[in-house]
C-alpha cells in the first residue's frame, strides 16, 4: 500500500482458487463472503460469513453414490406419449396426444383405495396422478380419449394378456380366454363436427334436423348421480340416465335451442328418433375400439365387447 491508499486485491485465478478448495476440502460454506480489509496488516482475508459456516468435507464416494441416483434409470420414472383418438377436434387447445407416466408401486395402493372403488373415482384419480402434460383436466377429457389412456396404463404395467370370462352367444355357457390388448386399435373417424363441436342428424319419424355435440367424462358423471338420485327419490324401477344423457347432447332441434322444449320434445320423441340420434352418437364418438372376436372350444367366432373397469388393472392367472 502507499500513502494508506487502498489498493484493489488481485484476482486469483481460476486453477489457483480450485486448488486452494481442493486443499481445504470445502471447510467454508460457500455463501460466506471473502473480502480483502484495507486496514488490515497483515493481508490476510477477513471472513464474513452470511450464516453460520457448516463445515462439510468432500466425499468422493458418497457424490458419486447421489449423483448415480439421481441418472439411474432403474431408480427414475419416465413416460410415453399416448395419442388420442378425438385428434385434438374437439377441444380448444386441439391437444391430439399427452404425456403420460408410467404406474409404479405406489398406484397400486391407490387403486386398491377402498373408498375410491366405493365412490366410482378410483380410475380418475389415477389419471390426474399419471397425466403429465400441463393444462389437462380430466373430467374435460371425452370417454374415447380416456379409454385410450387406460389402456396404455393397463398394457405399460401388466402388459398385454388379459384373462376374461366370455359368454358363449349360442349357450350362454361361460368359457376362459386371453385376449391379447395389441389387436385393439382405435375407431376411425368417418365426420369430423362443425368449428364449435357440434353434429347434425335427421330424424326420420318427426323430421327435424337435429344438432348435438358429444359429452366429457365429468358430464357423464353428474348426469349418472343425477339419474341416480332421482331413482332413489322417485322410488322408480328403473334409471333415467340414457334420457338424462340424450337430452344433454341436444343443442337443437330445428334451431330451436330452449331447453325447456329440448327436453319436452326428447320425453315424447318416438323410439326410432331416439335411437337414430344415439346411433349417429356412437358413429361419430372418437373411441378405442373394443371388439374383440373371441373363438369358442368348437371353433366358433363371435365378437363382444370389452370393458374397462377397476379388474382391467388387476391380471388374473
Amino acid at each position: 500500500m502507499n500513502n494508506g491508499e487502498y489498493q484493489q486485491p488481485q484476482r486469483e485465478s481460476i486453477s489457483e482458487s480450485l486448488k486452494k478448495y481442493k486443499e481445504q476440502h470445502n471447510l467454508i460454506d460457500e455463501k460466506s463472503i471473502t473480502i480483502q480489509s484495507p486496514i488490515a496488516n497483515s493481508g490476510n482475508p477477513t471472513i464474513i460469513p452470511n450464516s453460520i459456516p457448516k463445515p462439510t468435507l468432500f466425499n468422493s464416494q458418497t457424490f458419486e453414490k447421489t449423483m448415480s441416483k439421481e441418472t439411474d434409470p432403474d431408480l427414475m420414472t419416465s413416460y410415453e406419449v399416448v395419442p388420442l383418438p378425438s385428434k385434438g377436434f374437439f377441444y380448444k387447445n386441439g391437444i391430439t396426444e399427452v404425456h403420460v407416466e408410467y404406474m409404479t408401486s405406489k398406484d397400486e395402493d391407490l387403486l386398491t383405495t377402498s373408498s375410491l372403488i366405493e365412490n366410482g373415482t378410483v380410475i380418475d384419480v389415477l389419471l390426474k396422478r399419471k397425466i403429465k402434460t400441463p393444462g389437462i383436466v380430466v373430467e374435460e377429457l371425452l370417454e374415447g380419449d380416456r379409454n385410450a389412456i387406460i389402456l396404455f396404463l393397463r398394457t405399460s404395467s401388466y402388459g398385454v394378456e388379459y384373462n376374461v370370462n366370455v359368454i358363449d352367444p349360442r349357450t350362454n355357457s361361460e368359457f376362459k380366454s386371453v385376449v391379447d390388448l395389441t389387436r385393439l386399435g382405435y375407431k376411425e373417424i368417418s365426420e369430423i363436427p362443425d368449428e364449435n363441436g357440434n353434429f347434425f342428424v335427421y330424424i326420420p319419424m318427426r323430421k327435424k334436423n337435429v344438432k348435438f355435440r358429444l359429452l366429457s367424462i365429468g358430464e357423464n358423471t353428474v348426469l349418472d348421480k343425477k339419474a341416480k338420485a332421482i331413482q332413489e327419490a322417485y322410488g322408480e324401477e328403473f334409471s333415467q340416465f340414457s334420457t338424462l344423457k340424450l337430452k344433454s347432447h341436444i343443442v337443437s332441434i330445428d334451431g330451436n335451442i330452449d331447453r325447456t322444449y329440448i327436453d319436452k320434445f326428447v320425453d315424447a320423441m318416438p323410439a326410432l328418433d331416439a335411437y337414430t340420434i344415439r346411433r349417429k352418437i356412437q358413429e361419430v364418438s372418437p373411441d378405442v375400439d373394443m371388439k374383440y372376436t373371441f373363438k369358442a372350444k368348437d371353433g366358433y367366432e363371435f365378437k363382444a365387447n370389452l370393458s374397462l373397469g377397476i379388474d382391467f388393472f388387476f391380471p388374473s392367472n
